[in-house]
């Protein structure tokens, strides 16, 4: 169903029509309304691909008895996006730096305890009076330049008195942007949690439109947010350009130019971060260890270097998966952790169309620094975001020019990034990618690689000396960049794609991503088909999990 049509249906009086849309927008996720929750025989099950969405679910199953096979096709490293690979006697994170969801009785804490992990893998609050520094403005050497440094406290209403106290003259503007973003979440809180990252992701926010409980106004800000990019909606509050990058300064999360990000994703994703950020003490690669612990002790397995080439159907249902070494895997049931296009493909069952487009690609840099920099000791608990002023450019960089964005993270300095001791220091960076610029300076061979990746760690490291950390170029150990091709070969995601599906207007107005002949016991855990993020992909195991057992994990 898409949104015209639920917006229409949703102007008219019958209340009957609005039943019967209520009903259609609350049917389970994955699976069919007179489906029976599995008996308590143990299911063989496989697992396509080791992110969050699959590593979750796995672990979940496992946990009451059923054996899971998780197949990775990485030939060394599990999670995904979420992978932890090792530079230098330091361990980097590809993807997440930071979670939410995860304080006392949230979902990731309910996860961790019903899997027994809550004290082996701890997470910790980031620093409520600056939990992201934003960087706005370049330091070039010319006699007038623009420069903020600006951190972001945790909470909307923290954030909005800051901003207002720095920039009393748009006071009434911030007011009214704050005010109605804080009331769209919070409805959004109250009355769409359950089902909106199961129900077509953000798309859902329509059933605002559609239940009595919410008021009028509410509704119209709703619609009018539903169908507005970001740069339409700081618009309507007529905000500066200083006052957007502040407030979009967390934007490479989306990945997404503000003049095509959507404003009900932006607002949703904002005020979940602002809800709670916190990052795991032992670091990302122990969390993914964790949930394979769980899987080998109850008596699955997780393995690397298994690509998955095709999957064998009898009558409508997948009996075994076959990997690209000739192993054989049979199975009950299947969740794939990869992308319905390339899922759909190891059907063979000829090419099914899908509507969707995978979201842009950021490319990551790592670096290793001699210990003794102060400013990356003051990163704990903190990330760090820098750009150059203007709206960053995600639809088609030149990434040959030096990057217009970093996301800046320190394992380190949180505490877990080192693995071999000594005392230096670890940086992770993520910038604006062009997939298809990127796979051109691949067909010029080794040489135009090399010659890129040089470029875009110096030009790198330049934008970090003169704007963020001074004196880090002097200190500078190592670079290594894993670019938009290198993500794709590692985790076969799309396009080398940094966040499943994209999350412009467009994109969200497709809605929930449908598979026309996918086999009965075939379940989609992707961020593609889902939700990106960890707490997006537990809530997609922890839906998934509930709706085919009748279990539930605890419940705050």
């Amino acid at each position: 169903m898409h949104l015209d049509e639920i917006i229409e249906i949703s102007k008219k009086k019958s209340e009957e029509k609005l039943i019967e849309i209520r009903d259609r927008l609350t049917i389970p996720f994955f699976k069919a309304k007179e489906q029976s929750h599995w008996d308590c025989y143990p299911k063989k099950i496989v697992v396509i691909g080791s992110g969050i969405g699959g590593m979750a679910s796995a672990a979940l199953f496992a946990k009451i008895g059923h054996k899971v096979n998780v197949l990775e096709m990485n030939k060394e490293l599990i999670g995904g996006h979420g992978r932890c690979p090792t530079y230098g006697g330091m361990r980097y994170s590809m993807g997440p730096q930071y979670v939410w969801e995860f304080g006392d009785g949230m979902l990731g804490d309910r996860f961790l305890q019903f899997l027994g992990l809550k004290e082996s893998d701890p997470f910790l609050p980031m620093k409520a009076d600056g939990f992201e520094r934003i960087f706005v403005g370049d330091k070039k050497g010319q006699a007038n330049y623009f420069f903020a440094d600006f951190k972001v406290p945790l909470g909307l209403s923290n954030f909005h008195r800051k901003l207002k106290s720095l920039f009393p003259e748009e006071g009434q503007n911030l007011d009214a942007l704050f005010d109605d973003m804080i009331a769209v979440f919070d409805t959004y809180k109250s009355y769409l949690r359950k089902n909106s990252f199961a129900e077509g992701r953000f798309l859902l926010a329509t059933k605002f439109l559609l239940t009595s409980k919410v008021h009028a106004a509410m509704k119209i800000n709703i619609g009018r947010a539903i169908y507005m990019s970001l740069t339409e909606w700081f618009d309507q509050y007529k905000i500066s350009n200083i006052v957007r990058r502040i407030i979009y300064g967390h934007g490479g999360i989306f990945a997404e130019n503000e003049a095509e990000m959507s404003a009900i994703a932006f607002i949703i994703g904002t005020g979940n971060y602002h809800s709670g950020a916190w990052f795991p003490k032992n670091g990302f690669f122990h969390f993914f260890d964790s949930m394979s612990s769980v899987i080998r002790t109850s008596g699955g397995s997780v393995e690397t270097g298994k690509r998955v080439v095709r999957l064998e159907t009898t009558n409508t249902r997948v009996t075994k998966a076959i990997c690209e070494d000739s192993t054989i895997y049979e199975c009950d049931f299947i969740f794939s952790d990869v992308s319905p296009r390339i899922t759909s493909s190891l059907l063979g069952t000829g090419e099914e169309k899908f509507e969707y487009s995978p979201s842009r690609s950021i490319p990551t840099c790592c670096l290793g620094i001699k210990g003794g920099l102060e400013s990356i000791a003051d990163m704990k608990g903190r990330n760090y975001w820098w750009q150059n002023g203007n709206e960053v450019n995600y639809d088609n960089p030149d990434v040959t020019n030096s990057p217009q964005m970093l996301f800046i993270g320190s394992p380190t300095a949180s505490g877990f990034g080192r693995i071999e001791g000594g005392t230096d220091d670890a940086l992770v960076m993520f910038c604006p990618g062009n997939y298809h610029q990127e796979k051109k300076i691949y067909k010029n061979g080794p040489e135009a690689v090399r010659q890129f990746k040089q470029k875009l760690a110096d030009d790198i490291v330049d934008i970090l000396d003169r704007n963020v950390h001074p004196g880090i170029k002097s200190k500078l150990k190592f670079a290594e960049i894993i670019s938009s091709i290198d993500i794709e070969n590692d985790t076969d995601g799309e396009l080398g794609n940094a966040y499943g599906r994209r999350l412009s207007v467009d994109e969200i107005h497709k809605g929930t991503i449908t598979e026309e002949n996918c086999p009965q016991n075939l379940y989609n855990v992707s961020a593609t088909k889902n939700s990106a993020g960890i707490a997006g992909g537990i809530f997609t195991a922890e839906l998934l999990f509930e709706e085919l057992t009748g279990k539930k994990i605890l419940k705050n």
